[in-house]
Parts: C-alpha cells; structure tokens; sequence
C-alpha cells in the first residue's frame, strides 16, 4: 500500500508509485479528465499502460489531482529545507526555489528552533 495521500495512494497501487509522482509532478492541484486512450493526456503523462489501469481503477471522469508536496508552496519549502541542511547559503537557496529571501530566513529560524524535521513524504528527494 502507498504513503501518498488520496487518489494517488490509490494510483501508486495499481499503475505503480513512478506513474503516481509523474501524474502529480504534472498535474498536481489541477482538475484532469481520466482517459485510458492511447497517446491522451494521461498517457502522455504515465505512459499507455498505467493509463489504462489508471482509467480502470476511476473511471472516465475529471478528477483533482493532489499536489503531494511535489508542486507548489510545499515543494518549494521542502526543498529550500533540504538546501539548507545541506549547507547551502541562504541567497542561493531563494533563488533555486523561487521564493523570498525573507521566506528562507524564516526556515532557518524555524529550523534552528526546532531541529526535529517532519519525516518526508517520500524516501528519495526528489528533483524538479
């Protein structure tokens, strides 16, 4: 069973945990019609096959995908904190993640107070 929250936990199961992050890094947070169609949009994310086990398991409808920390606000931070454990200056760090300078301060703050991390989503960091 899949650590990934809602339908994706449900999609990890049957077209695989690779199909599931590939549908969130692209379609995270936004509505998406299910189609088992080869070569449709959703096998164009997935592939032809998880597609159709896609479609299977859902159905033909429009669903919203969640983002899984794999997009927006959440990604940025999560990986603004992986920069900075690893070391890297504050200025470099808002630059690659496209946030404030100020947002970076307040997670190395947040981070020195509380020195215990939230254990991540995923057991391999993810690159974007």
């Amino acid at each position: 069973m899949s650590r990934l929250p809602g339908i994706l936990g449900e999609i990890a199961d049957v077209a695989g945990l690779d199909a599931a992050l590939k549908l969130a890094r692209a379609r995270g947070g936004t509505a998406m019609k299910i189609s088992g169609k080869a070569g449709g949009a959703l096998a164009q994310i997935v592939g032809d096959e998880a597609a159709v086990r896609i479609a299977e398991l859902l159905g033909s409808i429009e669903y919203t995908i969640p983002m899984a920390n794999l997009r927006g606000q959440k990604a940025r931070r999560a990986k603004a904190r992986l920069m900075l454990q690893q070391g890297v200056p504050s200025s470099k760090v808002a630059l690659a993640v496209d946030v404030h300078l100020r947002t970076i301060e307040r997670l190395r703050r947040r981070e020195r107070e509380d020195p215990e991390p939230q254990l991540p989503l995923f057991d391999r960091p993810e690159t974007q």
